[in-house]
């Protein structure tokens, strides 16, 4: 079972727990998001998360009060972690420019940290997405 499926499964019990706060459940899923990216410095992945948490996808996630606002951005997390998983979906393309700035930023950070092959597939998107520019 890839990385991805096990933090997808991860955040819908998490959001499906009605005994938690909107906060205690993003806790929750910065905990999945950074376990999930397991073949990747814990740094970076705090980091990223932190991106997302203050940025989403470009819709300002900060103010998230919903459930359904904290389940969207989750669910984006998981096309991260099939990016870094190798098995990036090149057809739904998910990220949008400003992710692949922060991705090539934090890679570039954690380089000697991170694996060439993978290092190497994430800057191969990352040149093609425009976030050299």
């Amino acid at each position: 079972m890839g990385a991805s499926v096990v933090l997808y499964r991860g955040i819908e019990k998490t959001i499906k727990n009605q005994e938690n706060t909107i906060e205690e459940k993003k806790d929750k899923i910065a905990d999945l998001f950074i376990k999930s990216g397991f073949m990747l410095p814990e740094d970076l992945m705090e980091d990223l998360y932190q991106f997302y948490l203050d940025t989403g996808t470009g819709s300002g996630s900060s103010n998230i009060t919903e459930p359904d606002q904290l389940r969207e951005l989750a669910y984006h997390l998981v096309d991260v972690i099939d990016l870094f998983d190798m098995d990036y979906d090149e057809m739904k393309d998910p990220l949008v420019l400003e992710e692949w700035v922060t991705i090539k930023n934090l890679f570039s950070s954690y380089a000697e940290d991170v694996e060439d092959d993978l290092l190497t597939y994430i800057m191969q998107f990352a040149i093609e997405k425009g976030a050299f520019k």
